[in-house]
């Protein structure tokens, strides 16, 4: 029972805890239906006020400990920081820098966000001990509740939002059904490590049995099998290493048993062996095409990448043919599918190793925390770190989304922070132990220097939100059927257009919208502003050769179109359209040679056939 005079001390470091699991929450659950994308920016905003605010904590901290920082901490502060460093070092060689910044469309995972992460990660190693992981955890739990309950109204047809979704209803809060079963699998993971907690209350361990359940169900519902992977890894994890360090004699069997398990499952996603009607979907085999090509991106740029969260503007160009031949020649990917070669081949060797850096220093400092714990000790760090594996698991195969991620570097934080401020600390039976300080004085510095880094981010957030808002109703008012519109539309466009840090893809959608009201002089102008800003981008050299199409200007037409030649290799349809062109203007050669290149890897298309009737 606490003192009087403990019941009047300030637990110093309270609020920040709570501050940081409001934010996390926030940027799990939050989504804006007023935005163009409303689920990837609004979290990407949130994230940005949070590390905001979290930095004067982290600053001071580094003023406080500059004459006496120990070997551990530089080490706990050195790693993560050099991530960061890296992350500048490949923007400042990223060809269009606001992408390298904000990251590509309906992604956000540029520069700031992974800065962001890590500041978030570093917070956590310096501030979170034992028992404030232990309120993170307990926190989760509710978190894992509301958004459980928000899938079973998506799933029983009662969603408060009537969303333009293809895919199947179950997207949560993150807007995919993969996405929403990995974050409903990890939250699931901890409420189910949770239960082996002995001192952990009948409520929380209530709760925990109930968002375990209903996050299964939902996985199910979801049809998504990546949920169900993240988990059987996460739980052979947790049971090998508890029985590694706990049952020696049976250490051998479970270690067997777990490697054949692994093994057996790794066979049935590639479409081999007993498990493989379960595991296999058709898109874990087209994830090997964007796995290639990012080596291949890696290969030609190996020191600074080719550019932060650049994939999209080079995956076409190395692509292989099989991928347009199976998918179609339009269709293309901005993103790796996998965040190790993500980040390699965006960020090269340097952003790379650093992120490596980072999960050996985890997953090494996880280890030594559950070797060295006993009891529920011990069973709370194994919780942490299968939990944090099971995240990793799922970067594997999957694109990092900030609703996911979030949770992924705070559980690394959580582990660096338990082991650099929780040494010989247990978990009592029905106890909050805190650390206690008394009141000496009102400290100033960290709010202060939070204020002081906030204040820029909010501007640069209202600026983020403003391009989202202004391209939503830009497209809610874009009705050619109603041309007294061209002028909202206009105004919307031209708030977009001069938005100093708007996405350029968001640009052309608004310039695109202009034409669509008639606007046409308006938007080709701006497109070509695009254009020469970033000649790599395939969406704007599209729609200009269908603009010079429509003009009948074949000059134009062949210069655009043998632009995307060499970005677009394997695309057939081009091909044939530029062999039309070179038709028209009595370039036999040339169009005999379209023909060529189009029968030299689509021999079997309905492209192909259209080609030998048309072309010479």
């Amino acid at each position: 029972m606490k003192t009087a005079a403990q019941a009047k001390a300030l637990d110093k470091n309270s609020g920040s805890i709570w501050f940081l699991i409001f934010g996390v929450s926030l940027i799990t659950l939050y989504f804006n239906t007023n935005a163009y994308d409303p689920f990837n920016t609004p979290k990407f905003l949130i994230l940005l006020v949070l590390c905001g605010w979290l930095s004067g904590h982290v600053f001071e901290y580094l003023r406080n400990k500059r004459f006496e920082i120990k070997s551990k901490e530089f080490l706990f502060l050195a790693v993560p920081l050099s991530f960061i460093f890296s992350q500048i070092f490949g923007l400042i060689f990223t060809d269009i820098f606001i992408v390298g910044l904000i990251g590509e469309t309906q992604r956000r995972n540029g520069a700031l966000s992974y800065s962001a992460l890590v500041l978030v990660l570093i917070f956590c190693s310096i501030k979170v001990n034992l028992n404030y992981a232990i309120r993170i955890i307990k926190s989760s739990i509710y978190v894992g509740l509301v958004l459980c309950v928000y899938g079973l109204m998506q799933t029983t047809g009662n969603d408060f939002v009537n969303w333009n979704n293809p895919n199947n209803a179950m997207i949560a809060t993150v807007g995919n059904p993969n996405f929403a079963s990995s974050l409903l699998a990890l939250l699931a993971l901890i409420s189910f490590f949770s239960l082996f907690i002995q001192s952990f209350s009948r409520h929380y361990k209530i709760m925990a049995f109930l968002v375990l359940m209903l996050s299964v169900g939902l996985i199910i519902e979801s049809q998504s099998r990546q949920g169900l992977l993240v988990m059987g890894f996460a739980i052979v994890f947790y049971f090998v290493i508890f029985s590694f360090f706990n049952l020696v004699r049976l250490r051998v069997l479970f270690f067997s048993l777990s490697i054949t398990l692994v093994a057996f499952s790794i066979l049935g996603m590639l479409q081999i062996g007993p498990l493989a009607s379960f595991l296999y979907k058709n898109s874990l085999s087209v994830r090997g095409y964007y796995w290639r090509a990012a080596l291949k991106m890696f290969e030609s740029s190996p020191i600074y990448g080719i550019g932060i969260d650049r994939y999209d503007s080079y995956f076409k160009e190395f692509r292989e043919p099989g991928y347009a031949l199976r998918y179609g020649f339009d269709i293309t990917s901005n993103n790796a599918h996998n965040v190790f070669l993500q980040l390699f081949s965006t960020g090269g060797l340097v952003l790379g190793f650093s992120y490596l850096a980072i999960l050996t220093l985890i997953l090494t400092i996880g280890a030594k925390s559950i070797k060295y714990s006993t009891g529920d000790t011990q069973k709370f760090n194994l919780l942490i770190l299968s939990s944090w594996i099971g995240f990793q698991s799922q970067s594997l195969i999957s694109i990092d989304n900030l609703g996911i991620s979030i949770w992924g570097w705070v559980l690394g934080g959580v582990i660096l922070g338990i082991h650099l401020n929780s040494q010989g600390e247990k978990i009592e039976e029905n106890k909050s132990k805190k650390t206690v300080v008394t009141r000496s004085g009102i400290k100033i510095l960290q709010p202060l220097i939070s204020a002081v880094i906030s204040i820029p981010i909010l501007f640069f957030a209202y600026n983020l939100q403003k391009f989202e808002s202004d391209t939503f109703f830009a497209r809610a008012y874009a009705d050619p059927r109603i041309p007294q519109n061209s002028t909202v539309v206009y105004d919307y466009a031209q708030k977009v257009v001069k938005n100093p840090i708007a996405d350029p893809y968001y640009k052309f959608i608004v310039s695109v919208y202009m034409v669509d009201m008639g606007l046409i002089e308006e938007g080709h102008k701006e497109i070509l502003i695009l254009h020469k800003k970033d000649p790599r981008n395939l969406n704007f050299l599209t729609w200009l050769v269908e603009y010079e199409k429509i003009t009948d200007n074949l000059l134009n037409q062949t210069y655009y179109r043998e632009q995307i030649a060499q970005l677009d290799p394997w695309n057939a349809l081009n091909y044939f359209e530029l062999g039309k062109i070179y038709l028209k203007q009595g370039d036999l050669s040339n169009s005999s040679k379209m023909k060529a290149k189009i029968l030299s890897f689509a021999p079997d298309t309905e492209i192909a056939q259209q080609a030998m009737q048309e072309l010479p």
